[in-house]
């Protein structure tokens, strides 16, 4: 069975209640939304910088996405889980055959993400500020990487 995007958007997937499916789609990943949990599964790219064109791939980068978020939000990121074919549906699962990995979240308001605030007014200069300041001792802290690490 291939990994089909639009079967995530079937409640019977999730070993959880589901209050309201969304898909939203980046350039590399698809990130499902299902009210309390969302999901980022990866997409089979390559932009040479980015190679996720096999499946061990984005597996590889989920589990990297996971360790290094969790240093600024640990309260968000839950963990990496497997979609796989089961009894003839798809799940999130452990059993049955493996189709993708996505990274398992803590779903927000998407009225919280920054652009939308920006756009609402409902970002003061005193946040961005902060913000700023954080992404800097971050920086200050974290060991830098090699031009082509």
């Amino acid at each position: 069975m291939k990994f089909d995007i639009s079967q995530m958007l079937c409640a019977e997937v999730y070993d959880h209640s589901v209050r309201q499916l969304q898909l939203i789609e980046t350039h590399i990943s698809w990130v499902v939304l299902t009210g309390d949990f969302a999901y980022k599964i990866k997409k089979p790219v390559n932009f040479g910088f980015l190679d996720f064109t096999s499946r061990n791939k984005r597996h590889v980068a989920c589990l990297q996405e996971l360790a290094l978020n969790r240093r600024t939000a640990p309260e968000l990121y839950i963990d990496v889980v497997s979609i796989r074919h089961h009894q003839g549906k798809l799940q999130v699962s452990d059993r049955g055959i493996l189709l993708e990995s996505a990274v398992k979240m803590v779903q927000f308001p998407q009225s919280a993400q920054l652009d939308n605030r920006l756009r609402a007014g409902r970002l003061t200069t005193h946040e961005v500020e902060a913000i700023a300041e954080m992404v800097a001792n971050f920086h200050q802290v974290i060991e830098s990487a090699g031009p082509y690490d």
